[in-house]
């Protein structure tokens, strides 16, 4: 396990600091890969994606315009959600072509119904995507932050999740911004960027 810092409640692995593939969110390349297996959205931000139906559904097929199929059923109670409990989306055929199955808002260029609709509103990032599909590839879980690099079947494929093939990439905290200060604020980014600089300096 990566050693990690303290930063106010959290655990802050030094995974943040390390080289990453140097690029974000390249759907060309990873075709959505993070998008595979749906998501678990906490219960209140299920709420308000639902309530935001008339503004979603017209980015998706007809056929996949009706909110009631727009989360499995399933449902987990975890400190991890504000309201202690989440709800997952439905995973379905993609809308690519391809044999690939992803969540019920993943698009046939694979970008996403709700963020589509977000801007569409005019609502700040993240606006109503689910807080763990906007701050992925790091992973906020049972009191820390993470680069998240066990995600079934992500690793192989999503171009943020990719080792580099020649050299090290830029720091992971410097490409995924973000993702993190979304995760632990602006001073909690600021605190990963004190611990690199301090690491840089020591011989």
């Amino acid at each position: 396990m990566p050693k990690a810092w303290r930063y106010q409640n959290w655990r802050i692995s030094r995974t943040l600091i390390a080289p990453s593939s140097g690029h974000n969110c390249r759907l060309e390349v990873c075709g959505g890969a993070c998008c595979g297996g749906g998501i678990w959205t906490d219960a209140d931000q299920a709420q308000a994606i639902l309530q935001h139906a008339p503004a979603i559904a017209p980015h998706l097929p007809a056929e996949r315009r009706d909110p009631q199929q727009w989360f499995s059923g399933e449902a987990m109670e975890h400190a991890d959600f504000a309201s202690g409990l989440g709800l997952a989306t439905a995973v379905l055929p993609r809308l690519d072509g391809s044999d690939r199955r992803a969540c019920v808002f993943a698009l046939a260029d694979h970008t996403c119904a709700v963020e589509r609709a977000s801007v569409d509103l005019g609502l700040p990032w993240p606006g109503l995507k689910p807080f763990d599909c906007a701050t992925f590839p790091v992973l906020r879980s049972e009191g820390g932050v993470a680069w998240d690099r066990t995600t079934e079947s992500i690793p192989a494929k999503a171009d943020c999740q990719r080792p580099p093939a020649d050299q090290p990439g830029a720091p992971f905290h410097t490409v995924f911004r973000r993702e993190i200060e979304l995760a632990i604020g602006r001073q909690g980014l600021e605190f990963v960027e004190q611990r690199f600089a301090a690491r840089r300096k020591k011989p």
